[in-house]
């Protein structure tokens, strides 16, 4: 069954990547869960083991086990967030023809934090956003689904003055001057 309602972008947006997260991946709180499981493999290992009845072997047995848990799950995630930057940024190359405009993974995660949105240009026309939403869900404990979208913005005086300035630019429109001569 899924626990998840169906968000569409809008009519102006793009979805590039879609991924979700599931309750428990953060590694803060499976620091904490290999840090419990951790105090209470030590205490039991304190009946056989005299080394460590002191209260600093408990702090570093616990730290250390948890630390050597969750270093799979830090840099698993380091990796699939590395991936869905470099799929953005390929995109990003391809749509703007300016493959400066590179996202870091520090900014990425900054945009998924704070939800702003990135400006771009497409051969130097602004008008493109970039930014990260999150699909609202009905179950707590469902998994977060998040999606990565561009949102084309329309220019301030629509879209027909821009195609007559694009016409007039090229010299192909009705505005377009019937003097021209052909240099052949």
């Amino acid at each position: 069954m899924d626990n998840s309602v169906h968000h569409q972008p809008g009519k102006n947006a793009v979805t590039l990547v879609r991924w979700s997260k599931k309750p428990g991946q953060d590694p803060i709180v499976r620091f904490v869960l290999f840090s419990i499981f951790g105090l209470l493999l030590c205490l039991m290992l304190m009946v056989f083991l005299p080394g460590l009845r002191s209260f600093g072997a408990l702090v570093s047995f616990t730290a250390i086990f948890a630390v050597i848990l969750m270093s799979p799950t830090v840099s698993s995630q380091r990796r699939f967030t590395q991936g869905l930057t470099k799929r953005i940024n390929d995109t990003i190359a391809e749509v703007t023809s300016t493959p400066g405009d590179q996202l870091s993974v520090k900014q990425f995660r900054s945009l998924i934090k704070s939800g702003e949105q990135l400006a771009l240009s497409v051969s130097g026309v602004p008008g493109l956003r970039l930014h990260v939403e999150r699909a609202p869900v009905r179950d707590k404990n469902a998994p977060e689904k998040w999606s990565a979208v561009f949102t084309v913005i329309p220019p301030e005086n629509g879209t027909a003055s821009f195609d007559r300035l694009v016409a007039a630019a090229i010299g192909t429109g009705p505005d377009a001057s019937t003097t021209r001569t052909d240099p052949a």
